[in-house]
């Protein structure tokens, strides 16, 4: 009897309870519709600027989604300017993601010029404005093989930061037979700036490959072709390393007080993503006007171009 108590009690117990049960429906909030902006102008080259829109935390990212939040064609106007001679932007196809861009044709990058960037979209206007320094030139480039693996190793570089303290850089390579682009090196933050080491030698390493990345896409890996967690590291230390009989370019890109800090704080947000113990870290566009996020970077770059020879040889290129 006793047990056939407990079985009775336990049930009505479970009645009360699902009978208080009550269906909850959260409308998870939009984000603000918002203009994203990718746009450079590097020392003799046109300006190419990236157009999309937004997208809230929570929504679902599929091929249709990414495809429709692509900014095409008469969509936009975007205008370049360096005070004497105004560059509206073509619509163009490039082969690079997300393979469209707008593109400039009357305005190269030169030292020490100021360039506006005006777009009109959407009945909204932006604004942004970059400088482009002058270029640090590479003291010199080396290549230190990793230990266990055969002709796998990574690069390292040196130059000297001027007397003047403000000096801001981004560090991106290009592997010759492999890319037709310079990414950011995948490890690591491909910024620094001289407010510790004004003018004083400054390295940048280790310095590996560097990709085309999102959370979307990626150019290097595939996992259909991966059967072992062997198979996984092996795959993983070929793609992201440097080996003998590479070709590869250098940029050492100075940048404005705009520029770097973009990606500094574009860094500090991605680092603590998720991260309960910290505040949350904002990105610090330099788009003006109507909300939007993402940046309009000019650069005075300097490259270097070596072939790696073996552990202890790099032959200077160019």
């Amino acid at each position: 009897m006793k047990n056939v108590y407990y079985i009775l009690s336990l049930a009505l117990f479970l009645i009360c309870i699902l009978s208080c049960e009550k269906d909850i429906t959260v409308d998870l909030p939009k984000a603000e519709k918002k203009l994203v902006v990718e746009g450079t102008i590097d020392l003799n080259e046109y300006a190419l600027v990236i157009l999309t829109k937004n997208a809230s935390y929570f929504d679902v990212i599929t091929t249709e989604t990414v495809e429709n939040s692509i900014i095409h064609g008469d969509q936009a106007t975007v205008i370049v300017s360096n005070g004497n001679i105004y560059d509206t932007l073509q619509p163009t196809a490039i082969d690079k993601w997300p393979h469209y861009a707008y593109v400039g044709n009357k305005i190269k990058g030169e030292i020490n010029e100021v360039y506006n960037l005006k777009i009109l979209y959407d009945n909204k206007e932006y604004f942004a404005t970059t400088l482009i320094p002058d270029t640090i030139g590479i003291d010199s480039v080396w290549f230190e093989k990793m230990n266990g693996f055969e002709g796998l190793g990574f690069l390292g570089i040196r130059w000297t930061d001027p007397s003047q303290i403000g000096n801001n850089y981004l560090v991106t390579t290009k592997n010759h037979g492999e890319q037709k682009y310079f990414f950011r090196p995948y490890f690591g933050m491909h910024i620094m700036d001289d407010i510790l080491f004004n003018g004083q030698p400054m390295t940048y390493t280790p310095i590996v490959k560097g990709f085309e990345h999102n959370d979307y896409y990626n150019d290097y890996y595939d996992p259909n072709i991966i059967d072992t967690p062997e198979e996984d590291s092996l795959y993983f230390v070929n793609a992201f390393f440097f080996k003998y009989g590479d070709t590869v370019s250098i940029k050492l890109s100075s940048v404005d007080a705009n520029s770097y800090n973009f990606w500094s704080s574009w860094y500090r947000n991605y680092m603590t993503e998720g991260n309960p113990f910290t505040n949350p870290a904002s990105i610090k566009s330099n788009i003006e006007g109507a909300p939007a996020n993402g940046y309009w970077i000019g650069s005075g770059s300097y490259i270097r171009t070596v072939y790696i020879v073996d552990s202890v040889n790099v032959e200077i290129i160019r």
